[in-house]
């Protein structure tokens, strides 16, 4: 995701934080001193919401780790102030699978709660009341009987509580929509179980938007929007991934494309792209052996830059990813999708012959041809 760096490496997956992240901490400092909050209180409130979020990565990592025992990698965590997601390469094909990825985040969530949950025991039965009086909004919390302490506690069990209940809910993107659309895979076959799960997800997001409206809460209202065209983007990408299951990367790869040479200039590039259709090259040396791949990033790079005097071989990838003829356009697309920028040489698993050319634009354009 654009605008992300890495702050960690666990289990080999990278963990990454969206530059908005420092958003949260700038809304911690303005409530403060709006509040009037000595130092002590903000530091605590950073420190809360610095737990929370290591919560956050890891019910992501329940996910993630789960996902790694059927053969699914996961690219990479990324925090947000709205929440984490793992990215992960692909879903697990068979509903238990599916099942157990999804409902492993929920219930990383709820394992906090059950550690976390003897300090509520350890606590008089006075302050109990005083923890669970804070849901009262007309008490004053400042008035009652607590350190910080009891606060950072207690707002972890509660909220990991909240973050794992609302997940449930049965409505994508959430673990829930996910759940449910796994338990009814076992008997309905994964189209007719997504399109269930989307109705069920949409019905929800259309009360959460009435319930935002009638409350005068426009976050409330938001999710349900989000909610109502996730459902329906959930349902959109399993029809295609059913549809594209009959076909092999024989059906869309191209046989007759322009060769680019290490020593051709960008100059002779950039006239190639603006007289012709292809965006996107594959680059050989001048006995015809394969050296790179030329996205059209890296032109529209050198284009920005004024580079026509440089070579091809100066912006070409060296390192790339070739596909076979053989590969399923199901698997294909979901890769290209995670990396829209580039081009895919095309080889014949029989005679490990170069045969044609991938990108991006000729997948969407046969997908846009077979009405999907």
């Amino acid at each position: 995701m654009k605008g992300s760096f890495q702050i960690a490496k666990l289990f080999g997956i990278p963990v990454q934080i969206h530059w908005t992240f420092g958003l949260v901490f700038v809304w911690v400092f303005y409530e403060g001193f709006a509040g009037d909050w000595d130092w002590e209180s903000i530091a605590w409130s950073m420190l809360f919401v610095l737990a929370l979020f290591a919560c956050v990565v890891m019910h992501e990592f329940g996910h993630a780790l789960t996902a790694r025992r059927y053969g699914v990698s996961t690219r990479d965590i990324i925090l947000s102030p709205i929440g984490g997601i793992a990215r992960l390469d692909r879903l697990p094909e068979k509903p238990m699978q599916e099942f157990y990825v999804a409902i492993a985040g929920p219930l990383v969530n709820v394992a906090i709660m059950i550690l976390l949950s003897p300090y509520l025991l350890s606590v008089t039965e006075d302050q109990r009341e005083q923890l669970f009086s804070i849901f009262n909004k007309s008490n004053n919390v400042f008035t009652r009987d607590l350190t910080p302490l009891d606060l950072f506690l207690f707002g972890l069990i509660f909220l990991n509580g909240t973050l794992a209940v609302f997940n449930l809910l049965p409505a994508f993107p959430m673990d829930g929509g996910r759940v449910l659309r796994a338990l009814l895979s076992l008997k309905l076959g994964r189209m007719r179980a997504t399109r269930i799960a989307a109705y069920v997800g949409q019905f929800l997001a259309v009360l959460f938007l009435i319930y935002g409206i009638w409350q005068s809460s426009p976050v409330i209202a938001i999710i349900g929007v989000f909610v109502f065209l996730m459902a329906a983007n959930e349902f959109r990408m399993v029809r295609m991934d059913t549809a594209l299951e009959n076909y092999t990367v024989a059906d869309v790869v191209r046989s007759n494309f322009t060769r680019i040479y290490t020593n051709d200039s960008m100059e002779t590039v950039a006239d190639t792209v603006a007289h012709g259709w292809e965006k996107s090259f594959l680059v050989f040396d001048q006995w015809q052996n394969l050296k790179g791949v030329l996205p059209e990033a890296n032109i529209m790079k050198s284009v920005k830059q004024k580079a026509f005097d440089q070579t091809a071989a100066h912006f070409m990838e060296e390192e790339y990813e070739s596909l076979l003829l053989q590969d399923s356009l199901k698997n294909v697309f979901w890769h290209v999708q995670q990396n829209t920028n580039n081009v895919y040489p095309v080889y014949d698993q029989g005679s490990a012959q170069l045969v044609g050319v991938l990108d991006p634009a000729m997948l969407y354009h046969f997908i846009k041809m077979k009405g999907k």
